[in-house]
């Protein structure tokens, strides 16, 4: 082997002489940020038809059969930032300011959001049990009381530093504790079997 080869080899890059294909490095391609319409809340109308579907105007450009309205940063600025979608989850446009909309748009837009983030913080456990990598919960809510399945719950149980703990049920239906040190004595035992 020569010089130039053994160099050629070290380096990972083939000589076009020989035969073999040379190496380059290339960037990677990022995809493009998607561009949003920003939608004027003063021009979009929001409301609910006949059979529940939530629909959306602009006035004078294009109206939405059936809209939902989702977050775009839930954490960190839930009251700015609301985006339109399609019932694929296609985003149609985005509300900087929603306050900014009419009265009975804001309504609406707040019930629409209210149905997407439906959260019920569990208030106490009164029954959990294993089985067959399933845990079947029966508890008392601030909706009332009710009884789920949730599976792989050690793996999908999120716990915040300030006692918070969040999981999910087989459907993908979310359940809230805000502070697990608050609940009653027999609900935290429960609770510590699967934390």
């Amino acid at each position: 082997m020569t010089e130039q080869t053994q160099a050629e080899a070290s380096t990972g890059a083939a000589s076009a002489t020989d035969g073999e294909r040379k190496l380059e490095a290339r960037p990677i391609q990022q995809p493009p940020e998607p561009d949003y319409d920003f939608l004027d809340a003063a021009r979009l109308r929001l409301f609910w038809d006949g059979t529940g579907r939530l629909r959306a105007t602009v006035e004078g450009d294009r109206s939405f059969l059936d809209v939902n309205v989702v977050r775009c940063f839930p954490q960190s600025i839930p009251d700015r930032f609301w985006a339109l979608t399609d019932r694929s989850g296609r985003v149609i446009g985005v509300v900087t300011d929603p306050m900014n909309l009419d009265e009975t748009s804001r309504t609406a837009a707040i019930a629409a959001l209210a149905r997407h983030y439906f959260l019920p913080v569990i208030t106490a456990i009164r029954s959990l049990k294993e089985e067959f990598g399933a845990v079947y919960f029966e508890v008392e809510t601030d909706r009332g009381p009710r009884a789920f399945v949730a599976k792989g719950v050690r793996e999908g149980i999120q716990e915040s530093e300030d006692g918070e703990v969040a999981l999910a049920d087989i459907n993908e239906s979310r359940y809230v504790i805000p502070d697990w040190r608050l609940l009653d004595a027999k609900s935290q035992k429960l609770l510590n079997r699967i934390l």
